[in-house]
């Protein structure tokens, strides 16, 4: 499957592209269904391999931790017409395509690892960064400082309240809403961890804490009492 422009404007559209994407790049699932029009649809084994071309830096919305796409940016200019005809030419009178064929079939791939994650590389690294919404990085960007609700490394439920105070410190740009969706994503972004509902001996109410990546040693009594 070949993309030819893989293009979302919206930082929502975006990532709802790449959620669409995900069965298709990778298996599982080992099936995918084909729905045919005005027939019955079927089951077809997943042999889909995937390669996407974009002129966007940012095309599409990747988790930080995405193990789908291997992503390379080319810095070249436009090809000049006589360079491209020169190069098509190579292709269709010299054998290009054969020798391009032989250059690949000769490639020694033996320790490829289909199922390792794909490097992480500057384009990718910038796509993850520039392809969150404003609100995300806004909030990336207080939890890896540790500013304002997020000094102590640990914070807690309820999440609206978390968001008001966020939204009422002026961190955010005029018009930007600061919501749970976002805050919840950017938790994920930053490599805060959720470590689900606690409570204590000292408090019995339960509240969900997420908690920095360099104080998850902390006891669950203690990342209890932070959020108190």
């Amino acid at each position: 499957m070949e993309i030819a422009e893989l293009r979302q404007s919206e930082a929502r559209d975006r990532r709802a592209l790449e959620n669409h994407l995900k069965p298709v790049i990778a298996a599982p699932p080992e099936y995918l269904p084909v729905n045919r029009k005005g027939l019955h649809p079927y089951m077809a084994l997943n042999r889909v391999l995937v390669v996407a071309f974009s002129n966007e830096r940012v095309s599409i919305s990747l988790p930080s931790d995405d193990r789908r796409w291997f992503v390379l940016w080319a810095a070249a200019e436009r090809l000049p017409e006589v360079d491209a005809v020169a190069l098509w030419n190579w292709y269709t009178n010299r054998n290009g395509f054969a020798g391009v064929a032989a250059w690949l079939m000769a490639r020694d791939v033996s320790a490829f690892n289909p199922s390792a994650p794909p490097p992480m590389t500057e384009a990718k690294a910038i796509m993850i960064e520039a392809g969150m919404s404003t609100a995300e990085s806004v909030l990336v960007e207080m939890m890896r400082g540790r500013q304002g609700p997020f000094a102590q490394g640990v914070i807690g439920s309820p999440f609206h309240v978390v968001c008001d105070r966020v939204q009422g410190s002026g961190a955010a740009p005029p018009g930007v809403k600061i919501v749970q969706g976002a805050l919840f994503h950017a938790f994920r972004e930053a490599g805060w961890l959720d470590m689900g509902l606690i409570h204590s001996r000292d408090f019995n109410s339960k509240k969900h804490i997420f908690v920095a990546p360099e104080l998850v040693s902390m006891t669950r009594s203690e990342m209890r009492r932070t959020v108190a």
